[in-house]
């Protein structure tokens, strides 16, 4: 009798602890993440330190639809105007900056619940490289926060990119 209140407290923790347990930290399905969410950050470790990949204010969109598409745009919030207000006239150092400050994908997606993993079959990107790859992204669902993390194929090594559902 002892030894089941020895282990009545343990049971009793685990008990509360799932009915307390927020639904969204336990959803994870390609239902879950359906709509439209707004960049939050966007974070690769770089010799040791993080960096902000689009600046510490990036702004985006990613789109889930429920048809299984998906679009993705993330830039800078400070990219330079083109002085001459022609995107075809724009400077070397001005393209440059450009396109170190963007990043935008489009394709379909699919959603391993059991493993936590969003698929993206990438039709095109502003990476062509990453033209016609399927990429996996771990990643959680906690409230109206979504994380995941990208392939370390930017030439900075992986990186974490977090979400927030919009309203």
């Amino acid at each position: 009798m002892r030894s089941i209140f020895k282990i009545l407290p343990a049971w009793a923790m685990v008990v509360v602890a799932l009915c307390f347990s927020s639904p969204d930290v336990l959803a994870q399905t390609a239902a879950d993440i359906v709509g439209s969410w707004s960049l939050v950050s966007l974070t690769v470790s770089r010799s040791g330190s993080e960096m902000e990949l689009l600046g510490p204010h990036p702004e985006g969109q990613l789109i889930f639809g429920s048809d299984g598409h998906y679009v993705l745009v993330g830039v800078r919030a400070d990219l330079p105007k083109f002085t001459s207000g022609s995107r075809l006239s724009g400077t070397s150092e001005m393209n440059q900056k450009i396109v170190e400050g963007n990043v935008a994908h489009f394709g379909t997606y699919t959603v391993d619940p059991a493993g936590h993993v969003i698929v993206f079959h990438i039709q095109r990107s502003t990476f062509p490289n990453w033209d016609g790859d399927v990429q996996q992204r771990p990643f959680t669902l906690v409230g109206t926060r979504l994380t995941y993390v990208t392939p370390g194929s930017f030439g900075y090594g992986s990186a974490k990119v977090v979400w927030e559902r919009t309203k």
